[in-house]
């Protein structure tokens, strides 16, 4: 199984990221300018600079001599700094009174309440981080940019604005490819306005062009994502959002990452997930009251209805066909959702320690649902009244990342979810376990709750239609110092003891990789094949797989062994890490 980050990369200076979960787009950095990389990385390794790292406090009446340098931030300065500011991929916050007499710089973060602080110098900040790997115990950087980014996405897009507001005008790919539609291509202009200070307003206005034709009747090649935004704040933001779309969203999209879909879908024609056509709107009230707390409530009205799958041109296997798409429980769905998150890792794209926890909470309603007639009754039980159909749905991740030698690290991950109250869950908010994630040793969807299924449209189709799951997974990853670097120039020479910077890119070291995963999904109620809300499966009914992997740079190949049943070997390719 290959992946790919299949998202919306322009050619210029920006790139416009889309959201599936969202059905919206961002206007972000593409990457941090070459000059200035190298002006951070040499002002880090100055021998007169102070090198500090991790959570930074300058508290009033003390004073920081010389240049400072802080990396993994964010840094609060209330004191004096008599010299030049440095902060890497962190963000910097200044209180009343504070002081730097020289300039400022933040790469991989935000400034906030300058107003506050006198400096002497200039304030510069830049969004995109600093990629770069740690020499002679962390006392000097290198520049080392993610091989990963520089995977080429075609696209076309003209920018205009400046350093406070930015407008944008694109056609490019974006979104997942898939069997539904194909490659999907995003069009129109993305606005991101500075209205005051602190106070931004964001409006994305996209078309989207199905590549793979027409489905039915039900829905046309073009498709569209519009969202408005108000944020007020950088480093601790609050806002109001409303958005309008009409996509085709995932029935289960807390597997495997939306790029590994992609690549798997458009090599080999294997397409992990299932989908159904999403129109509506939302409107949303977000705040994030600390740095690693994130708040939100959005309220959703959808028409959610089925779609068939297409036959999109694939790299190989492409005259084999398609699993069918399985259709889902059609009408109109009155949503409000509760999320928050916690993150307190010290890197989001490779953390070593930290905390992330992700839940969200649903309370949705229909007055028109068509509950679909091919499920069976044990499986489901009865809708009593369709026009006042109402469910509750909650859904959990949440991981740990430990450092527990210098090139050793154990990470966890409990994940699950599922119905929580109120009548059945609809076929699209069902769920299975099984598959490249995150039990790579079964096969996909080996516990899905659907072998009670007669209907074609779902036997062939292998359909999710678990009430809940749950997940554990963990892992220790020993890194191996195996490090090459590749330069494409003639006139520069690599030479890490010398600190000469590679021009292209760097692949540091491999990390081999253990890991063991348990888990389960299964039916909720009374009868056969079920189990009372209040309980979970018995531990050795649970599917579990152990396996030997090797990660480098996010680009990993595993193998994984089935312990509860009689699979065979399987292995797994990734672009991405496990978790």
């Amino acid at each position: 199984m290959i992946s790919l980050l299949l998202a919306l990369v322009t050619v210029q200076d920006t790139t416009i990221v889309i959201h599936p979960d969202s059905s919206s787009a961002t206007l972000e950095a593409r990457a941090l300018p070459r000059l200035v990389s190298e002006e951070v990385i040499r002002f880090y390794n100055a021998p007169g600079t102070t090198r500090l790292v991790g959570r930074t406090r300058l508290p009033r009446g003390n004073e920081w001599r010389g240049n400072v340098a802080v990396r993994s931030g964010p840094v609060l300065v209330a004191g004096r700094v008599q010299g030049s500011l440095v902060v890497i991929n962190g963000d910097l916050l200044f209180d009343t009174g504070a002081e730097v007499t020289g300039d400022v710089i933040v790469v991989g973060g935000t400034v906030n309440d300058t107003a506050k602080a006198r400096i002497g110098g200039e304030v510069r900040q830049y969004r995109e981080p600093l990629f770069y790997r740690l020499r002679r115990e962390g006392d000097e950087l290198v520049y080392a940019p993610n091989l990963r980014r520089r995977l080429f996405n075609p696209g076309a897009h003209v920018s205009w604005g400046n350093a406070d507001s930015r407008s944008s005008l694109t056609i490019a790919t974006g979104g997942t490819f898939n069997r539904i539609e194909g490659l999907p291509i995003v069009f129109g202009p993305l606005f991101d306005w500075k209205l005051q200070q602190n106070f931004r307003m964001r409006v994305d206005a996209l078309g989207v062009f199905r590549s793979a034709g027409d489905l039915s009747d039900k829905r046309s090649d073009l498709g569209y994502m519009f969202r408005g935004e108000l944020r007020s704040g950088e480093a601790r933001p609050v806002g109001l959002g409303l958005r309008a779309f009409d996509v085709v969203s995932p029935v289960e999209d807390w597997g495997l990452h939306d790029a590994e879909i992609g690549w798997s879908a458009f090599l080999f024609g294997r397409d992990y997930r299932d989908y159904f056509l999403n129109k509506g709107w939302a409107a949303r009230a977000f705040a994030q009251p600390e740095r690693p707390i994130a708040l939100s409530l959005e309220l959703r009205r959808e028409w959610q209805t089925s779609v068939a799958n297409q036959d999109p041109w694939t790299v190989f296997r492409n005259s084999e066909i398609w699993r069918p798409n399985p259709p889902i429980d059609e009408g109109h769905f009155t949503t409000i959702a509760a999320g928050a998150v916690l993150d307190t890792r010290n890197d989001p794209e490779e953390p070593t320690s930290g905390w992330l926890v992700r839940t969200t909470l649903e309370d949705s309603r229909s007055s028109d649902v068509v509950p679909h007639s091919g499920v069976p009754a044990s499986v489901r039980d009865s809708i009593p009244n369709p026009s006042s159909y109402h469910f509750d749905r909650l859904f959990f991740d949440i991981r740990r990342y430990a450092r527990i030698s210098p090139s050793g690290r154990v990470n966890l991950r409990l994940v699950g979810g599922g119905w929580v109250g109120g009548d059945p869950l609809p076929l699209q908010r069902r769920l299975s376990l099984g598959g490249p994630d995150p039990m790579p040793g079964h096969p996909f969807r080996s516990s899905s709750c659907n072998t009670a299924f007669t209907d074609p449209a779902f036997t062939e189709a292998r359909v999710a239609a678990c009430d809940r799951v749950i997940a554990f997974q963990t892992e220790y990853r020993g890194h191996v110092k195996l490090n090459w670097s590749y330069n494409p120039s003639k006139d520069d020479k690599a030479d890490r003891d010398e600190g000469n910077v590679p021009r292209f890119f760097w692949l540091e070291g491999l990390d081999v990789v253990v890991f063991a995963d348990a888990g389960q999904a299964w039916l909720v109620g009374n009868g056969p094949n079920r189990l009372p809300a209040g309980r979970i499966p018995r531990f050795d009914s649970w599917l579990v797989d152990v396996g030997l992997g090797v990660d480098w740079g996010g680009f990993g190949v595993y193998v994984a062994k089935a312990v509860t049943t009689g699979e065979r070997l399987r292995f797994t390719a990734r672009l991405d890490h496990r978790f």
